[in-house]
């Protein structure tokens, strides 16, 4: 299984980029299930008001 490829900000937020489908799927089929990411770079503001997976389920 390929990695998730994800951005941080400034508060520990972390948010998709590539793998945003293998993401969704796994949080419906499996919830609580860990998968591996890799953090690609960070945000110099908080992205706090974007939508979460789970607001989108």
């Amino acid at each position: 299984m390929p990695p998730i490829l994800v951005y941080e900000d400034p508060d520990g937020i972390l948010e998709t980029t590539d793998g945003v489908t293998h993401a969704t799927r796994i949080a419906k089929l499996s919830p609580g299930l860990t998968v591996p990411i890799v953090v690609i770079g960070q945000y110099r503001r908080s992205r706090f008001s974007s939508p979460c997976v789970k607001d989108r389920l």
